[in-house]
């Protein structure tokens, strides 16, 4: 009900009093499940990486590592796009405050960084990267290069042909060319 709220209206419309509306019951019944916005964002939070991780799971089933992270990109982008309001509370938002969470809770909230670590990992296993890779800088890198990506095309910064201020043409063809771009520095 909050993403759809948020979706809608923005993050000025998640307030306990109008989730509650929308949610058919009390302000003060909502404050027996959530003592605030904040945890309330926080489960929005939990919930968009679940989102996320299941929209990237048919590029977890690609074998190939290079066309697993392509995979990802495509996937997260899409994500991205289709989610606009979620992806930005994921990502722009005040962060979750990493001290108060269960170590399952932060490995969750890694867990789609985590995907492309592995694929890193699965390429310098089967010899298409360096040996002497850094996973954590590359996975970084990689991840990094496509949230910004992300951030861009959400913020209406790049777009399809047409769309102000810098047309990418077909956006798979132009997150295919920026991971590749990305890979030639991993290449073996």
């Amino acid at each position: 009900m909050s993403i759809q709220l948020g979706s809608e209206q923005g993050e000025s419309s998640v307030t306990m009093r109008n989730i509650a509306a929308r949610l058919g019951v009390s302000a003060t019944a909502l404050y027996q499940h959530f003592d605030s916005k904040a945890a309330i964002l926080q489960e929005i939070r939990f919930l968009g990486v679940r989102t996320l991780l299941e929209a990237q799971e048919p590029a977890m089933a690609v074998e190939d590592p290079v066309e697993r992270i392509h995979a990802l990109a495509r996937h997260y982008i899409r994500f991205a796009v289709e989610n606009r309001w979620l992806y930005k509370v994921l990502f722009y938002e005040n962060a979750v405050n990493e001290t108060e969470l269960a170590p399952t809770e932060r490995e969750h909230l890694v867990a789609p960084l985590q995907q492309v670590r592995d694929a890193c990992e699965a390429g310098i296993a089967n010899g298409t990267f360096r040996q002497d890779l850094d996973l954590d800088s590359a996975s970084l890198l990689l991840w990094a290069s496509v949230h910004g990506l992300a951030s861009l095309l959400i913020n209406g910064r790049l777009g399809q042909e047409g769309s102000p201020p810098f047309p990418i043409g077909l956006q798979d063809d132009f997150v295919r060319s920026l991971v590749e771009g990305v890979l030639r520095s991993l290449r073996a």
